[in-house]
């Protein structure tokens, strides 16, 4: 016989297999108003900022929590390859997303969600670049050790994600939604998007945490005591 769950696991498993029903029906509605809107830049900007950020980026982050449903018994390696690929498509699918509405509009960053936008975006290219240095950042721990890499790569990556889900929900404010949507299922996308930003970042804040005592007691050992 298996190993019998104890109430907070059955209680974070069930939290997580609600976050994949809520990060669906967001996805899914989004992706119906962006094929209702018809082919243009507008469309391309929400249906890839969704699946970006909503699907990919979200669900990338929830493949390394140890409750989540569908990489329970997958290894970490194989759960770190996972988050990576999630995290890259995603990552480059809001950029896209982003060129979209840039370069359909001749005013920007006056609203709430573009400012947001903007800067999720330049966090995004910060995350980027340094998750591709913190791949390689057993070779590099000569100019600065891993876990320093991995602590500012989870801070970032973590601002990022939480900046640009914001983004989304005052999206769901904008006409190009409310079109096509009641305002009680507004509110939905929006408390869906939230609980999804909670539950989402729960494993992050908690390896962000870890990370952060490593850098602490690594920085303990390298002060000397002093001299009697």
């Amino acid at each position: 016989m298996g190993r019998q769950l104890s109430a907070i696991e059955v209680t974070l498993n069930a939290a997580n297999t609600l976050t994949h029903v809520m990060v669906g029906f967001v996805t899914v509605y989004m992706c119906y108003v962006a094929y209702s809107r018809g082919y243009s830049n507008i469309s391309m900007h929400v249906l890839l900022c969704t699946l970006g950020y909503q699907l990919l980026m979200a669900e990338g982050i929830l493949a390394l929590a140890s409750s989540n449903v569908w990489t329970i018994f997958f290894t970490r390696r194989t759960k770190t390859i996972i988050h990576w690929i999630m995290q890259a498509f995603g990552g480059s699918f809001a950029i896209i997303g982003m060129a979209y509405e840039y370069s359909g509009r001749k005013s920007h960053f006056r609203s709430t969600h573009s400012k947001l936008g903007l800067a999720s975006f330049v966090f995004l290219i910060i995350t980027m670049m340094n998750g591709v240095t913190n791949l390689f950042s057993r070779e590099m721990r000569a100019l600065i050790k891993p876990v320093y890499q991995r602590f500012f790569h989870n801070l970032m990556a973590l601002v990022t994600f939480v900046l640009g889900m914001a983004a989304l929900f005052y999206g769901f404010e904008k006409r190009t939604v409310t079109n096509y949507a009641s305002e009680e299922i507004c509110w939905i996308l929006k408390i869906f998007l939230c609980i999804t930003i909670v539950t989402s970042s729960l494993a992050a804040l908690k390896s962000g945490y870890q990370q952060f005592k490593d850098v602490i007691a690594i920085n303990d050992s390298l002060v000397l005591p002093e001299k009697s």
